[in-house]
């Protein structure tokens, strides 16, 4: 079959599967009243028309979510700020959502597998229900799937871009790692202004990177530039969060943590569990589990070495490792 035939169809299905996951949206957006802190992102976005900051009546900056204030900020300058308005931009962010995840699937995979997580982000629940709300869920998981499938693919070129090309050839892939680098930096501050739990996070990536590259991968100088950008960006959100609530983030971080770890697995897991043990769900956790096992026995079988094995299999590793 005509290649430019199938990427037409291709267009036209991932179309009509955006219209569906709009239609499941918008009805929410227009059907179901207001969650206690879309009050909250609103009242915010209103105080920045009016100040340009999400200064609150107390003087104490609103900064969970700073960047989607701001975001439904412009979209009340736009079109009014009503809570139909500042559900708006979440409703986009879903659907730039799933044509990414389609993307990364059908990149570091097989169509398939972008049709598959396209369908699946597209009906559950949960994504249509943040992609409804006036609030920071939707842009965080675009930003932050933005941002994971940028460090793989900013890993890459990992093992090409050392030098040891030497000449013009070496340089231009030093060059174009360092191009990647910046892409996921970029991308990570905006997940990280987007809801500061992403510094969460970036942990595992750079462990990923010094699991496949080695801990030398970081002084690249391809590399450590963009490191050091992220690094400057959460020194700057973290000082955002101490000069915008000036004797109240201790109070804060000790009462209900902004940001915070889940050490009591065991008290945890019944508030989590039904998210990958329900009937509905258990065939999707099933089937990631089989493909991490078969990752595991490829990496096994090539000595152990992560950056030998199949591109698809490393994606695996990587995504479920994060």
């Amino acid at each position: 079959m005509n290649r430019r035939v199938v990427m037409v169809g291709a267009a036209v299905a991932l179309g009509a599967l955006l219209v569906l996951a709009f239609w499941l949206r918008w009805q929410y957006a227009q059907t179901i009243s207001l969650y206690v802190d879309e009050f909250t992102t609103l009242w915010a976005a209103r105080r920045t028309l009016e100040l340009g900051a999400p200064l609150m009546p107390s003087g104490v900056l609103y900064t969970r979510g700073l960047l989607a204030t701001y975001v439904t900020a412009l979209a009340g300058a736009l079109a009014g700020l009503d809570y139909i308005t500042g559900r708006v931009p979440s409703i986009l962010f879903g659907l730039a959502t799933i044509a990414a995840i389609f993307a990364a699937g059908r990149r570091e995979w097989n169509t398939r597998v972008g049709w598959l997580a396209a369908l699946g982000l597209a009906l559950l629940p949960e994504a249509i229900v943040w992609s409804g709300r006036a609030r920071f869920y939707a842009q965080l998981q675009f930003f932050a799937l933005l941002a994971l499938w940028a460090a793989f693919w900013a890993m890459e070129e990992g093992r090409g871009a050392r030098g040891e090309l030497g000449g013009a050839r070496g340089e231009g892939r030093v060059r174009k790692t360092a191009r990647r680098q910046l892409v996921f930096a970029g991308l990570f501050l905006l997940a990280l202004f987007s809801q500061e739990e992403t510094v969460l996070l970036y942990p595992p990536i750079v462990i990923a990177m010094i699991v496949w590259h080695g801990w030398r991968y970081l002084l690249r100088r391809d590399v450590w530039p963009a490191h050091l950008l992220i690094l400057a960006g959460m020194a700057l959100r973290f000082a955002v969060e101490i000069l915008g609530q000036p004797g109240f983030f201790e109070t804060i971080q000790a009462e209900r943590p902004y940001v915070g770890l889940i050490l009591d697995v065991a008290a945890a897991w019944p508030a989590y569990a039904s998210l990958l043990v329900a009937p509905e769900r258990l065939p999707w956790t099933l089937a990631g589990l089989l493909a991490v096992t078969v990752a595991l026995i490829a990496l096994g079988r090539g000595g152990w070495r992560i950056a030998g094995i199949d591109r698809f299999h490393q994606a695996t590793l990587f995504f479920a490792w994060i």
